[in-house]
């Protein structure tokens, strides 16, 4: 539709809508307040933002991304008993074909103002709302659902009037930019919920570093482990420092070389140490690169830290390990060791091996995992599918 010319009372209303518009979009609690805006600049006591699917003649006051619906002027029970029943008495939704998307509809085009009255959806749930006319922004529309904002009004003000209506216009695209920044950021944000909660499950505790070797996130687990065992504590700046002077500089030299290969620029492949405290506290570090587009937070994630507890060994994961990579039981011993914290050293003397022998039985479990290296071979099966499946 053409855009009329607006009147400079609501051309002066513009540049405030818009920018709630686009803070509603980054912050979606604000949407009640952009539509306080919008429901005053059209003499309009209630709006409500919500979803309308043509094919099942239900609707989503929720809006259908997320935590996005809201409104404005209406009772709880009234939008309640819109959802539960009046949606499909609705005669402003018969003809699916006028609600395009990028539209603008008004109820006087969508069904006879005369006969209105005549409706159930007027008598009982306009009328005894004191409403009678009503438009909407069409701002998008998939699989037989509209997704809208939508102004409705006293008969006593009058019908929407085509300035009016200019100005719902005018404010199309930006309500449509801000619904597709919505909806992209709700995705991105499901799926960092999605990460970290995997994250957590971890029997490790698991610290990503970003380029600057500074923390992104910490698991809940890291957190404590490094709070009880008082080795390693998160600084003002987000750094990562070890209480104790040698622990300190092996662990800034390990940071340091992971996130430069994090980024391209070294050849570093991990590094283990164990932390000893005074009163004989220990913690299993681990520093690890991550691949150099790993950003699965928005940001450029470089390296992980993966931080345990020897004295805390972790239920056996061995049945699990053979099945998935393939592991004879000699291997999966030693990979639940490892896991666990043990040195190779460690393992061989309390099997009564040879270091030779479990050398050779790393060898050939690493190939199996697919890594050359020790660090890579725990960190992968610290962060792979085996456990996913292990609780607490």
């Amino acid at each position: 539709m053409a855009v009329a010319h607006l009147p400079l009372v609501l051309q002066e209303r513009v540049p405030a809508l818009i920018a709630a518009i686009y803070e509603s979009a980054l912050e979606p609690v604000r949407w009640q307040g952009f539509l306080a805006l919008f429901g005053s600049a059209l003499r309009s006591p209630a709006s409500v933002i919500w979803a309308n699917d043509f094919a099942q003649r239900t609707v989503d006051l929720d809006g259908g991304f997320g935590t996005f619906g809201a409104s404005q002027g209406f009772a709880t029970a009234e939008l309640e008993s819109f959802a539960a029943h009046y949606c499909q008495c609705n005669v402003w939704l018969q003809d699916q074909s006028l609600h395009r998307p990028g539209t603008v509809v008004n109820s006087s085009t969508l069904f006879p103002d005369q006969s209105l009255p005549g409706t159930e959806w007027y008598g009982d749930w306009l009328q005894p709302q004191d409403l009678f006319y009503s438009c909407a922004a069409v701002v998008d529309n998939q699989h037989d659902r509209s997704f809208n904002i939508t102004v409705v009004r006293p008969h006593a003000v009058g019908a929407y009037s085509a300035e009016e209506l200019g100005l719902v216009q005018q404010l199309m695209p930006h309500l449509q930019t801000a619904f597709a920044m919505h909806r992209r950021l709700y995705r991105t944000q499901a799926l960092l919920n999605a990460s970290l909660s995997v994250l957590e499950d971890l029997p490790v505790g698991v610290v990503l570093l970003d380029e600057r070797a500074a923390v992104m996130h910490a698991s809940s687990r890291a957190l404590r482990l490094m709070e009880q065992s008082q080795l390693i504590y998160r600084a003002a700046d987000e750094s990562l420092q070890a209480t104790n002077a040698a622990d300190q500089r092996w662990l800034q030299k390990a940071m340091r070389d992971c996130v430069a290969t994090g980024l391209g620029k070294g050849q570093h492949h991990g590094r283990a140490s164990r932390f000893t405290g005074l009163a004989g506290q220990q913690l299993q570090v681990m520093v690890s690169p991550l691949p150099l587009h790993s950003s699965p937070y928005g940001e450029r994630s470089a390296a992980m830290l993966l931080i345990s507890d020897p004295a805390l060994s972790i239920p056996s994961l061995q049945e699990l390990l053979r099945n998935l990579y393939r592991l004879t039981l000699a291997e999966a011993q030693l990979a639940q060791a490892l896991i666990n914290g043990w040195t190779l050293q460690e393992f061989a003397e309390r099997q009564g091996l040879s270091i030779h022998t479990a050398r050779s039985q790393f060898k050939s479990a690493a190939v199996k995992v697919g890594v050359g290296r020790q660090a890579d071979f725990v960190r992968v099966l610290l962060t792979g599918p085996a456990m996913l499946r292990w609780r607490e």
